[in-house]
């Protein structure tokens, strides 16, 4: 058993995956499982991920049959990993060199059970994320250092940040739990949903609802890397509404965990839930606001903006901070500007 696996789903990455796995075989902890999951894309990714495959025995490649997206692949991967602990790495990011050792050597520690003799390891290690460019419209997620239990989990990643850190990467994970968390994820919705949007944000819910105890490091481990062939980054109408259709997706399945007996018993669900779908609510509101006036409704709708629009509906669900930044820019840069 390696003491952790490196999961990294491949699609049409051929220019960042080789950035991607030299961080990945080039750890200080040398005592890692890197598992690709290829997802069938149509470029030279897996050729690239096939050399580096023929010169390390670490890295194993798994091949789905056909494209079936980000959500299925990682679920993939955690059925194939074998390590003691599991790190998510989405192929055109990377990571620190230290990033395996430092948040393996954190899980480590052990806390003191109530008892004072027992040690237990933690189900989540959190640490930082940074930005390659920095970018001044996005702000890193807070890292959550202190011991957390139970409850405390669901809460403080769900309910209490502001913004959320409910991404799946920048996260260690004991294996036994996440394993968990994939079993009865597939119980409940099956493995071939095809989500890219939101997806983070189902699996790090169902994680954290499970978890017994999280500690976190303030490294910035994982680099985000800004990508031009990212969804997240695409702005046309088809773009868009698959964009929406998966957020609307994981909104309903979110609605619905309320069937989950194991996830309900969390005393923390209901305020966790209901944020997370205001939160999820304005983020399909701001998917639109790069329409064109044609289509956003006739009358006195057709004299506000479609930005504007956007950002005030947007606001009838969650009060953020980078919405009202968006307004502003966009107002005193006479509409120039849209963020």
């Amino acid at each position: 058993m390696s003491k952790v696996s490196i999961i990294l789903p491949t699609f049409n990455v051929e220019i960042y995956i080789a950035r991607a796995l030299h961080s990945c075989v080039n750890q200080t902890l040398q005592d890692i499982e890197i598992v690709v999951v290829d997802d069938c894309g149509k470029d030279k990714s897996m050729q690239i991920a096939k050399e580096f495959a023929s010169k390390d025995s670490r890295i194993k490649i798994i091949h789905n049959p056909k494209n079936l997206g980000t959500f299925h692949a990682r679920l993939r991967g955690i059925e194939e990993a074998s390590g003691e602990y599991i790190l998510f790495l989405d192929a055109d990011d990377y990571l620190e060199l230290n990033a395996c050792e430092l948040a393996y050597k954190k899980a480590q520690e052990g806390f003191m059970g109530a008892s004072g003799v027992s040690t237990y390891l933690p189900d989540i290690v959190f640490f930082g994320m940074r930005y390659d460019p920095p970018t001044l419209t996005r702000v890193s997620p807070k890292v959550i250092t202190k011991p957390l239990y139970n409850e405390e989990i669901l809460y403080e990643v769900f309910a209490h940040c502001a913004t959320p850190p409910w991404h799946i990467c920048a996260k260690l994970y004991k294996a036994s739990h996440i394993k968990r968390v994939r079993t009865l994820i597939v119980a409940h919705m099956g493995e071939d949903a095809p989500l890219t949007m939101a997806e983070d944000v189902l699996k790090s819910f169902y994680s954290c609802a499970l978890a017994s105890l999280s500690v976190g490091i303030t490294n910035r481990l994982y680099v985000y890397c800004a990508s031009n062939s990212s969804i997240t980054r695409k702005i046309d109408t088809n773009t868009r509404d698959k964009k929406v259709s998966d957020i609307t997706r994981v909104i309903n399945e979110i609605a619905h965990l309320d069937t989950i007996p194991q996830i309900v018993e969390n005393p923390s669900f209901k305020t966790a839930q209901e944020k997370t779908l205001r939160i999820l609510k304005s983020v399909v509101a701001l998917e639109y606001r790069y329409n064109t006036p044609d289509n956003m409704g006739g009358g006195i709708i057709r004299c506000i903006p479609p930005y504007l629009r956007a950002c005030l509906a947007s606001l009838r669900y969650h009060h953020k901070w980078q919405t009202y930044a968006r307004i502003l820019i966009y107002i005193l840069s006479l509409g120039r500007k849209k963020i």
